[in-house]
C-alpha cells in the first residue's frame, strides 16, 4: 500500500518530516514541485533517508530534476519520473553507493576473510607509505625546531577595548491576515484571525413591583332542592354571581340534598380567580353553571365571601432587560478574550483593539411586563480577533537594525532588545503596530591587522599606532614579555612572528 504526498515549493525538511510522520502506509511517494531546491543538497537527501529509516518507511521521489535524481540515486533513495510510474512500480530504498576508497576497503576485508591476503596493498604501496612516513617525520622535526625557537622569541600581549555606541530603529508594521509571508519592502507581516463562540446564562432581580392577586376568596353557599328527588352536589360544581362583574366559584366539598322540594345543604366554595375580586357580598352568588344541576337546585350565599388578597410581585421592565443584557454581554466578552488567548502560540499576542463581538442569540425566560422576581437571559456571542506573530515583527525590526550598522561595526554579542508600542491601530482586520529594536554597536577590531601594525615596534610606539588606527574606548595596552628582556633595548619590542603576539579584545 502506497501513500502519495505532494510537496509545496516552500516545504522544508521539518515540514517533510511532519508529513512523513502522518503516513499510514509503509511506502511513501514524495512528489516534488518544479524548481524544488531543498532536496538538491546531498546533505538534505541523507537527512531525508534517515527520517525514513527512523519511521520504518520506504520513500521514493517523483521528480525530473537531473541533479536531484543523481544525488538521490547515490543516497539509495528510489526514484520515479511520474506519480503514475511510482504507483505502478515496485520499489524499495537501497543502501547508499560507496566511493572507490570505501569499495577498496570492503574488497580488502573480503580478501582477508577469504584467505587471499591483503589485496588492498602491494609493494608499490609499501614504498609510497615509507616515503610518506619520512615526509611526516621531517615535518615533525621542522615543527619541533620552530616550537623551540618560539620559546626563545619574546611574546607580546595586546589588550584593546573597542569603541561602543547605541543604535535604534522603529518600524510601523502592518500585521495583515490577508498576507501569507513577511514583506520587508511593504513593512507587512502575516497575522491570523482567531475566533470562538461562548455562551452563558445570567440572571438579575427585577426592580419594579406591583400588586398581584394572592389567595382566592372562600365562603359558604346553600344549595336548595327544587325537585322531589335527592340531588348530589359534587366538588368542582361551578356557581357564579349574577350582578355586576361576574365572579365564578367552585365547590370544594360535597353534599347531598334529600328528596323533596326545599331541602337544603351547605357547601364550601372557593373563587376560581385569586385576589380581592372574589370578595363578594351576601346573596350575590345565585347562578349555577354546571349543566346537570340547572333547574334542579338553586343556590345562594347567606354571608359574603372573603380572604381574597394581593401581594407585591416583581415586574419585568425594559430597564431590567437592558441591565441584564449589558451584564451578560460584559461577562461573555471577558470569557471570550480568555478563550482566544488560549488559542495563541508562544510567540503570538492578541491586541484587545482587534477584538469584535457579535451576538448570535439571546433568550429571556420572561416577557416584558410579566410578573417575575428574577429575570434570566441566555446569550451566545461570536468573538473574533487578529493574532500577531511577535517573532516576525522582531525579525523585521532586527533586519532593519542591521542595515544601520556601519561597515566597521558589529552588534555586541547579538544582544538586541525589542519594544512594542502600547498604542495599536486597526485598519479593517489588519493591526498597525510600532516595533522598536535597539542594541549596542561595537567597533570591529581586526586582530590580524592589529598584529601586523605592531610587529617589531617598541611598546610605546605600538600603543600609539593602535590608538591612531582603531576606534577604541580606552588607551591600548601593549606588554612585552618576559620582563628580563627589557635589559636590552633592541630586544624590548613586539616580536615579528604573529603567533607570538596575543591580541585580546575586551567585550
Amino acid at each position: 500500500m502506497q501513500q502519495v504526498i505532494y510537496l509545496d515549493i516552500g516545504d522544508d525538511l521539518p515540514a517533510i518530516r511532519h508529513l512523513l510522520e502522518g503516513v499510514q502506509a509503509k511506502l511513501a511517494l514524495l512528489v516534488l514541485p518544479k524548481g524544488y531546491q531543498p532536496l538538491r543538497d546531498p546533505l538534505n537527501l541523507r537527512v531525508l533517508r534517515r527520517y525514513a529509516e527512523d519511521l520504518a518507511l520506504d520513500v521514493a521521489l517523483v521528480t525530473r530534476d537531473g541533479r536531484t535524481r543523481q544525488m538521490a540515486k547515490e543516497e539509495g533513495i528510489a526514484l520515479a519520473t511520474s506519480t503514475r510510474q511510482g504507483q505502478r512500480g515496485r520499489w524499495r530504498s537501497r543502501s547508499p553507493q560507496r566511493s572507490s576508497a570505501e569499495q577498496a576497503a570492503v574488497d580488502r576485508m573480503a580478501g582477508l576473510r577469504a584467505g587471499r591476503g591483503d589485496t588492498g596493498y602491494g609493494d608499490r604501496a609499501i614504498v609510497w607509505a615509507g616515503r610518506l612516513l619520512g615526509l611526516l617525520l621531517s615535518v615533525f622535526l621542522l615543527l619541533l625546531i620552530v616550537a623551540l625557537g618560539a620559546i626563545l622569541v619574546p611574546e607580546a600581549k595586546v589588550t584593546l577595548v573597542p569603541f561602543r555606541q547605541p543604535v535604534e530603529t522603529t518600524l510601523q508594521l502592518r500585521a495583515d491576515p490577508e498576507v501569507s509571508r513577511p514583506d520587508s519592502a511593504a513593512l507587512t507581516i502575516p497575522a491570523r484571525i482567531v475566533e470562538v463562540q461562548v455562551e452563558r446564562t445570567g440572571d438579575i432581580a427585577t426592580i419594579s413591583k406591583k400588586d398581584a392577586p394572592d389567595a382566592p376568596a372562600s365562603g359558604v353557599v346553600t344549595f336548595i332542592n327544587q325537585t322531589v328527588l335527592p340531588q348530589e352536589i359534587l366538588t368542582s360544581t361551578l356557581v357564579r354571581t349574577s350582578t355586576g362583574t361576574t365572579v365564578r366559584f367552585k365547590t370544594v366539598t360535597t353534599a347531598t340534598l334529600e328528596s323533596g322540594v326545599g331541602s337544603r345543604a351547605e357547601v364550601q366554595i372557593e373563587a376560581l380567580v385569586p385576589g380581592p375580586v372574589g370578595n363578594v357580598a351576601a346573596a350575590t352568588i345565585n347562578e349555577i353553571e354546571t349543566p346537570g344541576l340547572r333547574g334542579k337546585v338553586s343556590v345562594i350565599n347567606q354571608a359574603p365571601t372573603e380572604g381574597g388578597g394581593v401581594k407585591l410581585v416583581g415586574v419585568v421592565t425594559r430597564v431590567d432587560m437592558d441591565r441584564l443584557n449589558v451584564q451578560v454581554f460584559d461577562e461573555l466578552q471577558q470569557h471570550a478574550f480568555l478563550e482566544l488567548q488560549s488559542q495563541l502560540s508562544e510567540q503570538e499576542f492578541l491586541p484587545p483593539e482587534s477584538l469584535t463581538f457579535e451576538i448570535m442569540s439571546e433568550t429571556y425566560d420572561q416577557f416584558l411586563d410579566t410578573q417575575a422576581d428574577v429575570l434570566h437571559l441566555q446569550m451566545r456571542i461570536l468573538a473574533r480577533g487578529t493574532a500577531v506573530d511577535q517573532a516576525n515583527a522582531n525579525l523585521m525590526a532586527y533586519d532593519s537594525l542591521k542595515e544601520q550598522i556601519p561597515p566597521t561595526y558589529e552588534l555586541e554579542s547579538e544582544e538586541v532588545s525589542f519594544d512594542h508600542s502600547e498604542e495599536v491601530r486597526m485598519d479593517g482586520r489588519a493591526v498597525l503596530i510600532d516595533v522598536t529594536a535597539s542594541a549596542q554597536l561595537v567597533a570591529d577590531v581586526d586582530q590580524s591587522a592589529a598584529r601586523s601594525a605592531v610587529a617589531g615596534l617598541p611598546a610605546d610606539e605600538a600603543s600609539q599606532i593602535l590608538a591612531d588606527s582603531f576606534a577604541l574606548d580606552a588607551p591600548p595596552q601593549v606588554v612585552v614579555m618576559p620582563d628580563w628582556i627589557k635589559r636590552w633595548d633592541w630586544l624590548d619590542r613586539v616580536p615579528f612572528p604573529p603567533f607570538r603576539i596575543q591580541v585580546i579584545v575586551l567585550e
